[in-house]
């Protein structure tokens, strides 16, 4: 194959068009069976997706090629993608879980996330060497899958409940944005089991409404319901419920770094936050950093995208690590993000310390600007002096109260320069700064 079939979160593209069509994807199953036996795994595997019409296709093409050359594979249909992931830890006797989701994107698009038997992603070399097999692999034919099985989305429940025992939400009432999404018909039933009064929007998936103005990207109907019912929380959802933004009851819209501050001193407070580290991405606020700081625990950042996060943890032994988007991972409970964990943990702190979650919530967020300059040839970084010396110039400015970070895109020829500062007017003069020497010294 020319173009890598897999990208940061597995393979992803409109549905039913290359590389999700069905020879793709049948070889993709075939050729997964092979690779768990070669391995020595057990050939049997999880199959779960999201509420997209083209979900139960995709599923009944890789499953079905998956059982014909071999394989055993159960199929869950409508899952979360981190249930799966649960389920596969609880279970143990997986090779891998297969999840049939595009996460946000619209309900045009899907995707294929691969998961080990413990449940996590699967490593980059281990999807290359997936994709490498499927050009000796040929075109299969496969079986039909069984009817799916209520059993997985009960058990799913229960996993979840028995992480925050003895209703812990009592009395507060709940909104809760389904994103028309995976967590449609679980969500309800999680929040009411924690004890809380729950509404739900946006929870009668159609195949063709998933993420439509609605969940963890468009959070604006969900704050309106919230100050309109004078609920004490809203909570939006992603399509596959990996991902959770949280509503105050002022109508307020906290994201995910907002969450990772209220959960990393609530775990530092309760001695359960391993060397006092949190993980978050390149992108997250400056302030979160700030506050971290003066709590006493160090934030360590990685490259963007939860499998990064999840490495950067494992490798810094921290409990908890997230993005901005809201997929928060903490290790005490899972080793994927769990919009659904996130939530319902975030809301259970401001209940035990009897707070709002408006009160709790005080990031202070440093203004950030964002200048983009085309260029025509990207060189290196390390081989632009003026810049590097702009860079520096900046930072000394700054004197250790915001930041400088300079990239360039990755999908378009752009050289992105972002600085965050007390002021808005710092941070556009220092950005302003940064990119005059890059025009300089490129010609761009």
């Amino acid at each position: 194959m020319s173009a890598r079939l897999f990208g940061t979160d597995g393979i992803r593209g409109v549905a039913l068009k290359p590389p999700l069509d069905e020879r793709t994807v049948t070889r993709l199953g075939a050729a997964l069976a092979a690779h768990l036996g070669e391995r020595g795994l057990p050939v049997r595997i999880l199959l779960a997706g999201d509420t997209r019409a083209s979900t139960p296709v995709l599923a009944a093409w890789l499953g079905g090629a998956c059982a014909a050359a071999g394989g055993e594979v159960h199929w869950a249909g409508v899952l979360p993608t981190p249930a799966v992931s649960h389920l596969l830890r609880e279970d143990g006797g997986f090779g891998a879980g297969v999840v049939v989701s595009a996460s946000h994107n619209p309900a045009a698009d899907n995707g294929i996330k691969l998961m080990t038997g413990a449940g996590s992603k699967w490593s980059v070399a281990e999807e290359s060497a997936l994709e490498a097999r499927l050009d000796r692999t040929m075109s299969a034919v496969g079986k039909a899958l069984p009817t799916p099985e209520p059993h997985w989305q009960e058990r799913t429940i229960k996993l979840l409940l028995d992480t925050l025992p003895g209703q812990p939400l009592a009395g507060m009432r709940v909104i809760v944005d389904a994103a028309n999404g995976a967590a449609s018909p679980l969500a309800k039933r999680f929040f009411a089991g924690l004890g809380a009064r729950v509404r739900l929007i946006h929870a009668a998936p159609d195949g063709a409404n998933i993420n439509l103005h609605c969940g963890t990207l468009h959070p604006e109907e969900l704050a309106h319901e919230v100050r309109r019912d004078r609920a004490d929380a809203g909570v939006a959802l992603d399509g596959d419920a990996d991902r959770a933004i949280l509503v105050t009851d002022s109508g307020r819209v906290l994201n995910g770094d907002d969450a990772l501050l209220l959960w990393g001193r609530d775990l530092a407070q309760r001695e359960m936050l391993p060397r006092r580290v949190v993980v978050a991405t390149v992108m997250s606020n400056f302030g979160l950093e700030e506050a971290f700081h003066a709590a006493n625990i160090r934030l360590v950042r990685c490259a963007v995208g939860d499998r990064e996060v999840w490495d950067a943890m494992e490798r810094e032994g921290a409990a908890l690590g997230g993005e901005q988007s809201g997929h928060i991972i903490c290790s005490h409970l899972s080793v994927t993000g769990d919009g659904l964990l996130t939530a319902g943990h975030v809301l259970a702190i401001a209940a035990r310390q009897g707070a709002r979650l408006e009160a709790l919530a005080d990031l202070r967020r440093f203004p950030q600007i964002l200048l983009n300059l085309h260029v025509a040839d990207p060189r290196p970084l390390a081989e632009l002096p003026g810049v590097a010396g702009a860079i520096r110039g900046a930072e000394a400015k700054l004197a250790g109260h915001g930041r400088v970070f300079v990239r360039y895109s990755g999908t378009e020829p752009l050289l992105r320069v972002m600085v965050e500062a007390a002021s808005e007017e710092l941070a556009r003069t220092l950005a302003s700064d940064v990119v005059a020497a890059a025009r300089e010294e490129m010609g761009a």
